[in-house]
């Protein structure tokens, strides 16, 4: 009779107290998690194999998984919170004046094998040398050739290598003192920047007539760069003035107050100015310089992973313009093509690129925190990738386009995690068959324009966005959405959510088949809904509450007015007859003013204007709105307004993952 098998487990501690010489017991644990990995791949048999990290730090991690490492669980101890760093604790200061400097390898000019954008010091992340110290400089370089749209092939004709290449700025704010080796520059285009390096700084004369009117009294300085933008410089400055900055970091110069620092590669050293003593005195700091592109990396056929409780912080980046969302650049935790894998309760913080780029299969991420990212917070690609109950925020404090949350495939689930303070946009995919519900988004898009606290398009399709909440604090027309369905988008429904004080609370450009159904969109000030080059859309059963109400869409071109400059172009041309809303009834509209105004346009240009009309079932009154202020939304004019249109209460009170609804109602409202 053959013997029964049994399922075999292999447990190993790790802790900082340890040797890698002891038995991996928790009496006697190993040191170093490269120690426990190596151990748990010698154990042949054991199916289930799990390293357990006790409280510390744990310096200089880079683990590789591999199809070997199939079944693994890495999770701390109950109750612990272990941090593994992808650097080391600087311990060589030097005293320079008010300043502490430390030698360091592989960070000189001619050797740039060590390359970071974000410290942290004392648990808490520090701000790198810049300048301006707040703002941005405005350059001169003017790019002045028409953007036609993403899947119509970007500009109307490509740049020249001068003008994507070089940017011209006042000598008086960043002249020829500029070091080239250290000196680092963000140029900001319309939805994305590019970061780039310095080849070149060339003074023009001042007696140059054209320096002296463009720059000056100081003429005008010409900056090389050493890679190539995403953009050229200049590009968009006619509809965004952003596009007429940039920020130079890295610089000596830069370095105005406490806590800040930056790399000085002339010398070969790191450069911190450390905050006043009685905060942080310089014998106990506690400052680490990443080393490590990736703290944790799964490659293909690592698969069953369990990642839990563990806190990872400050990765190095290499030197990258970004491009869309700052997706070119690398994350602390990288997956590829991978199955069941789950990160439960973990942490990234203080990282200079995303936090995650993963791609694969049934991939759970649970309880996460992320923070304090140069990038964004996760980016994704495959199929049944599931992001709930975690909290991101703080993140594109190197690259302002990064996103919170940027997916891509098929099958997707985030719900209800919080999102905040993000200078671009809060979720946004290009997924299909994907739900986006119950989160909590607010301070998105405090930077960055032409994008939305959640973002939908390129093929994204069977989306539905349901029982978010989306709040802002913004005054003016800002460019800053709460829902905005884009390219390519099909056959998405955005139902039962809530936006408050957006101001535009929802953008539909160059979409399909897209549904808008009993949402409430609440604005303090004016309120515009734009429906640009888009088919089929249905507006139906929802509450608006603003001072004007303006809606601005596309009716088919029943004239069949000419539009030459889109005509002629193949993809451009499909929209020229596009009806925009073609099904618009049961609405409740509440102008505080009486203006209630549609604005009929072809591609982008205004062609007529009316007054709305009660008709369809829509009606202008005040609901009589109630509860808002702690998520259990009612009417006042039920019986009379709202129910006769199918219009129901809607809950928001557990939007989010830490019940903070009425918190933040209470500081937008």
């Amino acid at each position: 009779m053959a013997e029964q098998q049994t399922r075999t487990e292999l447990q190993l501690y790790v802790a900082p107290h340890g040797s890698d010489t002891n038995a991996g017991t928790e009496a006697a644990p190993v040191r170093t998690l490269s120690e426990a990995l190596a151990r748990t791949r010698e154990a042949a048999g054991s199916e289930d194999k799990r390293i357990i990290v006790r409280a510390g730090e744990y310096e200089d991690v880079s683990l590789v998984l591999t199809a070997a490492d199939s079944g693994l669980t890495i999770e701390a101890y109950p109750n612990e919170h272990p941090v593994l760093y992808g650097g080391s604790f600087i311990t060589n200061w030097q005293r320079e004046g008010d300043w502490l400097t430390a030698q360091l390898d592989g960070v000189s000019a001619d050797d740039r094998s060590r390359d970071f954008r974000m410290i942290e010091a004392n648990g808490t992340y520090r701000q790198r040398a810049r300048l301006p110290e707040q703002g941005a400089f405005r350059h001169l370089n003017e790019f002045d050739v028409e953007w036609l749209s993403t899947f119509a092939g970007g500009w109307k004709r490509p740049p020249a290598e001068e003008e994507m290449m070089t940017l011209r700025v006042r000598s008086s704010d960043v002249g020829a003192w500029l070091d080239p080796n250290n000196a680092e520059l963000t140029v900001f285009h319309e939805w994305d920047e590019s970061l780039v390096g310095v080849a070149q700084v060339e003074e023009a004369s001042k007696g140059n007539a054209e320096s002296a009117i463009e720059g000056g009294s100081d003429g005008v300085t010409a900056i090389r760069f050493a890679n190539a933008p995403g953009h050229p410089p200049g590009a968009f400055y006619k509809r965004n003035d952003n596009a007429m900055t940039y920020v130079a970091w890295n610089v000596r110069e830069g370095l105005r107050q406490p806590g800040q620092w930056y790399l000085d590669r002339t010398a070969g050293k790191l450069v911190y100015w450390p905050l006043p003593e009685e905060i942080e005195r310089p014998e106990a700091l506690r400052l680490i310089a990443p080393a490590k592109e990736q703290l944790l990396r799964l490659e293909a056929g690592a698969n069953r992973i369990r990642i839990a409780g563990l806190t990872f912080a400050c990765a190095a980046t290499a030197l990258s313009a970004g491009g869309f969302g700052a997706i070119h650049v690398s994350a602390a935790i990288d997956a590829e093509e991978v199955e069941d894998v789950a990160f439960d309760r973990v942490t990234v913080r203080n990282t200079g690129g995303w936090a995650f780029k993963l791609s694969g299969m049934h991939i759970k991420l649970t309880e996460c925190h992320i923070h304090h990212t140069g990038a964004g917070g996760i980016q994704w690609s495959g199929e049944d990738i599931t992001l709930e109950r975690s909290r991101i925020h703080d993140v594109g404090l190197v690259y302002s386009s990064a996103i919170a949350v940027n997916g891509d495939g098929t099958g997707h689930t985030i719900s209800h995690n919080e999102i905040h303070d993000t200078p671009y946009s809060g979720i946004s995919t290009t997924s299909s068959n994907t739900t986006i519900s119950g989160n909590l988004l607010y301070n998105t898009m405090n930077f960055m324009k032409d994008g939305s606290a959640i973002y939908l398009s390129w093929h994204s399709d069977q989306v539905t966005v349901s029982g978010n909440a989306v709040f802002a604090k913004s005054k003016e027309h800002v460019r800053r959405y709460a829902y905005y369905l884009d390219e390519k988008c099909t056959n998405c429904t955005v139902v039962r959510n809530l936006a408050v004080n957006l101001g535009l609370p929802m953008l539909s450009h160059m979409t399909r088949g897209s549904r808008y159904i009993s949402n409430i969109f609440l604005d303090r000030g004016p309120q515009v809904l734009s429906f640009y080059n888009s088919y089929g859309l249905a507006f139906e059963r929802n509450v608006l509450v603003a001072e004007s109400i303006e809606f601005i869409s596309p009716q088919g071109n029943p004239n069949k007015l000419p539009s030459e400059e889109y005509d002629a172009h193949p993809y451009m041309g499909t929209f020229t007859t596009a009806d925009g809303i073609t099904s618009f009834r049961d609405n409740v509209l509440h102008s505080r003013t009486g203006s209630r105004v549609f604005r009929e346009v072809l591609h982008y240009t205004k062609i007529n204007e009316w007054e709305l009309e009660e008709q369809d079932g829509n009606v202008f009154a005040d609901p009589g709105l109630m509860g808002a202020d702690q998520g259990e939304i009612s009417f006042a004019s039920a019986q009379s307004v709202t129910e006769p249109r199918g219009i129901e209460p809607l809950s928001f009170a557990d939007v989010g993952c830490q019940g903070r609804y009425e918190e933040i109602f209470e500081a937008f409202k």
